[in-house]
C-alpha cells in the first residue's frame, strides 16, 4: 500500500480546487458516510460513479495518503470503497497510518486499586 496512488471521487468547486467526495451509506446507515477511493485514474467504475451524480461537478482526483488520511480525520467515513470493495473506515485509516510508518497506538491495560475498607 506504501507504493499504491490512489484517486478518490471529489468534488469540484468553481475555482477548479477539488475535496474528497463523502456520501451518505443509505437509510438504514443513518448518518453514516463513506468514500470512492480507486487505484486507477479511469475505468468502468469510475465512470459509471461520474455518471450517478448530477447535482455536483465531480471527478476523479489523485490523492496522496496524506491527504486520504485527512479526508478520514475530517469526515470520519465508517465505510471506504476501494475499487467498489467496501472496508472498515478505521481499517482503511489504520492501512494508511501503516504505509506512512505513523506508529499505531496499542492501548494500555490500567487496572483500578479501589480502597478496600
Amino acid at each position: 500500500m506504501a507504493d499504491e496512488q490512489y484517486y478518490a471521487l471529489c468534488v469540484e468547486d468553481e475555482a477548479g480546487t477539488t475535496e474528497v467526495a463523502y456520501f451518505e451509506l443509505g437509510e438504514g446507515a443513518v448518518g453514516a458516510l463513506g468514500i470512492s477511493v480507486y487505484t486507477a485514474p479511469d475505468g468502468e467504475l469510475q465512470r459509471r460513479h461520474l455518471e450517478e451524480i448530477d447535482d455536483v461537478d465531480s471527478v476523479i482526483a489523485p490523492r496522496s495518503h496524506e491527504e486520504l488520511l485527512g479526508a478520514m480525520y475530517t469526515g470520519v467515513p465508517s465505510s471506504v470503497y476501494v475499487d467498489g470493495e467496501r472496508i472498515s473506515g478505521s481499517v482503511f485509516k489504520a492501512r494508511l497510518e501503516n504505509a506512512l510508518g505513523i506508529p499505531v497506538r496499542q492501548p494500555r491495560i490500567v487496572r483500578l486499586y479501589l480502597d478496600q475498607e
